[in-house]
């Protein structure tokens, strides 16, 4: 699933941009602000956590009532019943306490599963969900112990639909994850973010070839620009939040430049970086792109590249990302799509401008971007940051950013490609 950032500066004007980025720089620091190959390598790295299944009786949802509604993060589907979310319990406006939830009913209802160890850290509302099927699912937790001010993170993991989980040791040392990646069940990555500021953003990555548990610095970038650079060959310039891997081998990194694009690819397991010759972008991209990370579906590999206000553009390859066809967005369909492909030959496609604001169309291929087909979507999503999940060409959801309030935000389902939408407002189960 495309997961596009939030709106923000990277819709301005080039010219607005760089005045906005020259003051940040002198005012601000640089804070930190999936065919799959078997497992040949053994665990590597820093020590593992204990390996004993972590409950999942959640002390939060323990005190909120059957029926309760719930707010609706970061959701996940894996089929049209069944699927995986980040839940605010309460007004997230005056709480910012998250849970990690799953449902079987179509997003109706939802039981909290989150594992106690991770309660305490989930209040600072920091976390990432990679749900791969209905009973496998990893997520992480960013936060402090009592009395430490140093933060850090911890990856946990399910095979069995919640009930039970393993806990990693701590993540890197800086503590802000930007993405988080699986290809198998056992081969994973973890995209740390360094610190953002003024088109630089140094990472970190690490690697586990273990399900999770265990985790190693892989690759890293210099810590500022000027500083001598590594061996990876990851840059310091352009926000990166875009991580996917086909194979054990085979990755990329993607994200946002002020100027140009910046498409990394890895074919060593994310030790080394080199920049994708992307030439068909260079128009497109001459006032920064916003590239997310790929779709992989089929044995292709779909990017796509936003560059406001011109339409985006799809590139697809069939050979790993060797060579690449560039196909342009149905018009209208805007700067930043949001896409989902299912198959080599079949995705959809939901219009989107700047700021969050969803278009009046929704847009289907059955030949792999080659051509689309316009689909009027049966409601008006406003300007409100809206994200979307489809699991086919007809079944969908649609949900909005939870940015506060006394009224939970209403989860939407199509069954027909968007053309009729149907609304419930989710609860905690009666199981949780």
């Amino acid at each position: 699933m495309i997961r596009w950032p939030r709106p923000g500066i990277r819709d301005l004007p080039a010219v607005a941009l760089a005045v906005m980025l020259a003051i940040a720089t002198v005012g601000c620091s640089a804070a930190g602000d999936r065919p799959r190959s078997p497992a040949d390598a053994k665990p590597e790295g820093t020590a593992a956590a204990p390996e004993t299944a972590a409950s999942a009786a959640d002390s939060a949802s323990a005190q909120k009532p059957a029926g309760s509604p719930v707010w609706i993060d970061a959701l996940q589907m894996t089929s049209v019943t069944t699927g995986w979310a980040l839940l605010w319990l309460s007004n997230p406006s005056r709480s910012s306490a998250l849970a990690v939830a799953r449902t079987t009913d179509g997003g109706r209802t939802w039981t909290a599963v989150t594992p106690q160890p991770a309660v305490p850290a989930l209040g600072t509302g920091q976390a990432l969900l990679e749900a791969a099927t209905a009973q496998r699912a990893w997520f992480t937790v960013t936060g402090s112990s009592a009395g430490a001010q140093a933060t850090t993170t911890h990856v946990f993991g399910t095979a069995d639909g919640g009930r039970s989980w393993r806990e990693s040791a701590a993540v890197g040392g800086t503590a802000d994850p930007a993405a988080i990646d699986f290809a198998g069940p056992r081969r994973g990555w973890l995209l740390d973010s360094l610190g953002a500021a003024a088109g630089q953003n140094p990472v970190a990555l690490y690697r586990s070839a273990d399900g999770g548990l265990r985790w190693s610095l892989v690759a890293r970038s210099a810590r500022m620009a000027g500083d001598a650079a590594t061996n990876s060959g990851l840059p310091v310039s352009c926000d990166k939040d875009g991580l996917a891997f086909a194979t054990a081998r085979i990755g990329w990194i993607t994200g946002y430049c002020a100027v140009g694009a910046d498409v990394l690819a890895s074919a060593d397991g994310g030790a080394h970086w080199a920049a994708v010759s992307l030439p068909a972008l260079g128009q497109q991209c001459q006032n920064g792109c916003e590239i997310p990370a790929p779709e992989l579906a089929g044995g292709r590999v779909f990017l796509l590249a936003g560059s406001y206000p011109a339409n985006a553009d799809l590139l697809v390859s069939a050979d790993a990302g060797q060579t690449w066809r560039v196909s342009p967005m149905p018009e209208g369909a805007g700067p930043y799509p949001r896409v989902r492909f299912f198959t080599a030959d079949d995705g959809i496609a939901v219009a989107a401008g700047s700021q969050g604001r969803i278009g009046r169309f929704g847009y289907l291929t059955t030949n792999g971007g080659l051509t689309w087909t316009a689909v009027r979507l049966g409601r008006r999503f406003g300007g409100n940051w809206t994200d979307f999940d489809f699991v086919s060409l007809r079944a969908g959801f649609s949900w909005t950013d939870p940015g506060g309030g006394p009224v939970p935000a209403r989860l939407f389902r199509t069954t027909d490609s968007g053309r009729l939408w149907t609304s419930v407002v989710p609860r905690l189960s009666s199981q949780a």
